[in-house]
């Protein structure tokens, strides 16, 4: 099923708990307005991965058209008269993560001899480590080995429209495959995966490496039939998707496989999206619909955060600027205070600032890391110097914060990561591990000149 073109990742179909009308959630996305009866709504994400369920949009009666079609294009056989067709529920691990790649180059420049205009110059190398982190997704198989089903989701993912997986919402005539993979196992394969990816581009020098961080599993359940016959001494299984009546495989030398459930199963238990009224806690009313990790209610002035953590101070400060622009948006940011001997280290090894006890993460998105790790780096020096104001009521001039704090946590960590992997190649992300104090939220003004913003 395709969705509008303005929308982006896989849809989670729920109910609203006001008036019980149908919402459509997108991936990243966890406040709304309910489109039935206009009321404002957040999702709690569980603690634990959740499971979903893709709905299945191919009617049994057309599948053996599909695989009819199929098979004609293919030049072979159509299918027998004693077909028989299994409905089923697969169940697939759909890991998120952060990756962050180092990649170490040799690049030959060459130097013009201006003394000599015939001269072609000379050439010479120069060792180059490229670090960048970019989001990072894939799904593999959670259920047990079923020959003929695709080994990933692959793209499908960012068009699929999956509800809560619960009994009631298995189609009839459609079983499920039981879970045999649990999400630390799963997490283990994905990791695995990822520094295979660094060994195919072999690096010029020292070692690549490929790291994952803050990894976010939801097992989806996908729809597939499976069209197995026995005719003229040949055995057949066809393969056919339960969302588009894509073929997937046609497999005659192989033998019909038990998908019962194994003796012993794993005991894995699957966290549930709720959905909430989007109110403010002390007196009730609407906060907005934008999309914010912090509120401030514009009735009772009283602050509310949607990622709760205990090391994280409750209340929000600005940055007193000593010239007024009224062209000036305030941006967010987290400071983060290390431990002692973390800070020193940390310090030390990001060189520039040595007066600064936090380590500070812009809170909005930044799409390129150089960009990201020279603005924390250059907050992190100056916010010693700034003037603290507390924030009572947030206006125009204040930008969402889009980055939570365990994501500007996990930037944090990998920035760190980043400036120490350039000094010691050999280095593994548990060597350079720090733990937080507490993390506060804080407001800068920059204003806007030509193309940038200007601190």
């Amino acid at each position: 099923m395709t969705t509008s073109q303005n929308k982006s990742g896989f849809f989670i179909g729920v109910t609203c708990p006001g008036c019980g009308g149908e919402l459509e959630l997108e991936e990243d996305f966890f406040v709304l307005t309910c489109s039935h009866c206009g009321s404002a709504l957040r999702v709690v994400p569980p603690d634990t991965p959740p499971a979903f369920l893709a709905e299945s949009r191919m009617p049994r009666r057309e599948v053996r058209f599909h695989a009819d079609r199929f098979l004609k294009k293919s030049a072979l056989p159509l299918t027998e008269s004693g077909v028989q067709i299994k409905a089923m529920y697969y169940p697939y691990w759909k890991v998120d993560a952060v990756v962050l790649k180092t990649r170490n180059k040799v690049i030959e420049r060459f130097v013009a001899d201006d003394n000599d205009p015939y001269s072609d110059g000379s050439s010479y190398e120069q060792k180059r480590t490229e670090v960048s982190l970019s989001p990072y997704s894939v799904t593999l198989p959670a259920g047990c080995q079923f020959e003929g089903l695709p080994y990933s989701l692959g793209l499908r993912t960012g068009y699929l429209k999956v509800v809560p997986f619960a009994r009631e919402n298995i189609p009839d005539g459609f079983d499920s495959l039981p879970v045999l993979v649990t999400w630390p196992d799963a997490l283990d394969r994905v990791k695995m995966s990822a520094q295979t990816v660094g060994r195919i581009d072999p690096a010029d020098f020292g070692k690549n490496k490929t790291e994952l961080f803050h990894p976010v599993g939801s097992l989806i359940y996908f729809p597939y039939y499976i069209m197995e016959s026995y005719a003229g001494g040949q055995f057949r299984r066809l393969v056919v998707d339960g969302v588009t009546g894509r073929v997937w495989s046609n497999s005659t030398q192989l033998s019909p496989i038990d998908t019962a459930a194994p003796a012993e199963t794993p005991d894995i238990e699957f966290g549930r999206l709720v959905v909430e009224f989007h109110r403010c806690s002390n007196c009730g009313v609407d906060l907005p619909t934008e999309q914010s990790f912090i509120y401030i209610c514009d009735n009772c002035h009283v602050l509310t955060m949607l990622e709760k953590q205990t090391h994280v101070a409750a209340k929000v400060e600005v940055a007193v600027s000593l010239k007024k622009n009224k062209s000036s948006k305030l941006l967010p940011f987290w400071s983060f205070k290390l431990s002692g001997k973390d800070a020193a280290r940390v310090q030390k090894l990001m060189g520039g600032i040595y007066a600064s006890d936090r380590f500070v993460i812009p809170g909005f998105k930044v799409t390129n890391f150089e960009a990201a790790y020279r603005l924390a780096k250059r907050m992190s020096a100056v916010f010693p110097k700034l003037d603290m104001a507390p924030v009572e009521k947030f206006d125009s001039r204040f930008l969402p914060v889009t980055v939570g704090p365990s994501e500007a946590e996990t930037l944090c960590r990998a920035i760190v990561y980043r400036q120490e992997v350039t000094r010691n190649p050999r280095c593994a992300p548990g060597e350079i591990d720090f733990q937080v104090e507490e993390a506060r939220l804080f407001y800068a003004p920059f204003h806007p000149e030509h193309y940038f913003y200007v601190d």
